[in-house]
């Protein structure tokens, strides 16, 4: 075959030569791993439409690096095309590999549709039941008690963009697998990290007494509350005023150390048994404050009261998963129990003795100590003086 090649410059015919292309192919010649080397141009093109083309058009098998994850792709549903003419001459002239064309945003859009969504973890927790409800020196531990578990599944993607060369790279080479870079997207839910009861703690009280429907009330409000990681819990944010319309009742409370009835009176149980929960599950407790006078019902050290406006209590979550409020209420007890994830976590809590007052009442310590994987990471200590007794 003889090929004119015409020189042109500045707008002048300067040269005009012919090239010869050889009869047959180079010894030794391949388009896409297929031997074409010393044949004349109709065996090429037959070479190419049949083996060549088998090569170019074959499945291509995707390994997504960075994940365990595989896919296949099907180039010619791609866009990926073989170009026979331009492969023969390139079977005579060029390099060992075929030529395609390529439809981008085809060949973009059917790699984009390779990817594997994440699951969700799906964490469900029980309802609270007694386990602790010591006045005096008690320890916890964090377990699994409580927690189901489904585990979510990790998801990836990759980049269509980035992924398209090398495609058409594995296609014109006539290779049946590529790698391909992949982006790992983590199993989510917003409880993923949730996997034990970290803390739990019981009060109880008299039946049927005005002050119970308050109770009951505010674990009614309280109970599912999850704090972030990192973030801090204020009840009094969290319930909001204790007004009629929201159904809290007068009950006695104490107010300047006497007993008067007050809307949203006794949910100072409900807060000292919070209190007691992240007291055993070993969380800082940033905000509280114990009544004025020691009630026999409660702990004594270990208690929070609780007034819209005055006295609050906060509660801060330091580790790294949600921790998750739940709360239970019968006729005679509530129980509020914090699921979280702490590992190996003991809270040990020791109560000092009374200390008795001029004035009926008693001064009392009480210490925390922490203990994560055996060994002590922190120790706090409570001091109150009542000025007497309910």
């Amino acid at each position: 075959m003889i090929v004119a090649v015409v020189v042109i410059v500045a707008g002048a015919v300067i040269a005009v030569r012919t090239v010869r292309r050889p009869e047959l192919t180079p010894a030794g010649r391949t388009i896409a791993g297929v031997a074409v080397g010393g044949l004349d141009e109709k065996k090429v093109r037959a070479a190419v439409e049949s083996s060549v083309r088998a090569r170019v058009e074959q499945p291509i098998a995707v390994r997504v690096t960075g994940t365990e994850a595989t896919f296949t792709l099907d180039p010619v549903a791609a866009g990926i095309s073989l170009d026979v003419d331009a492969t023969v001459r390139q079977a005579f002239t060029g390099s060992g590999n075929a030529v395609v064309t390529t439809d981008a945003t085809e060949l973009q859009a059917a790699l984009a549709a390779h990817r594997q969504a994440a699951t969700d973890t799906v964490v469900r927790l029980a309802d609270p039941v007694p386990r602790l409800e010591a006045k005096g020196d008690a320890s916890f531990t964090s377990s699994a008690k409580g927690v189901t578990r489904t585990e979510g599944r990790p998801g990836w993607t990759i980049d269509p963009a980035a992924a398209a060369p090398v495609m058409v790279a594995a296609a014109r080479a006539g290779q049946p697998e590529a790698a391909v870079a992949g982006t790992p997207v983590p199993a989510g839910g917003e409880l993923a990290g949730v996997d034990q009861l970290i803390g739990t703690f019981t009060t109880y009280h008299p039946c049927c007494a005005p002050r119970v429907t308050n109770i009951h009330l505010i674990a009614k409000i309280v109970d599912g509350t999850v704090i972030a990681p990192g973030t801090t819990f204020s009840l009094n944010r969290k319930v909001g005023e204790r007004t009629r319309d929201r159904g809290f009742v007068p009950a006695p409370a104490i107010v300047d150390g006497e007993l008067e009835d007050q809307l949203g009176g006794g949910i100072s149980q409900f807060s000292t048994t919070l209190f007691n929960s992240a007291w055993f599950a070993g969380l800082p407790i940033l905000e509280h404050q114990p009544h004025s006078k020691y009630i026999s019902r409660y702990p004594p050290g270990r208690e929070a009261t609780l007034d819209w406006g005055n006295i609050d209590q906060v509660i801060r979550n330091d580790t790294d998963a949600p921790v998750v409020i739940r709360a239970a209420t019968t006729g005679t007890s509530v129980t509020v129990a914090l699921y979280g994830s702490t590992g190996k976590r003991k809270v040990v809590s020791k109560t000092g003795p009374r200390n008795p007052g001029t004035d009926g009442g008693f001064s009392i310590r009480v210490t925390r100590t922490v203990y994560d994987n055996g060994a002590p990471s922190g120790t706090t200590t409570l001091r109150w003086r009542y000025t007497g007794l309910d």
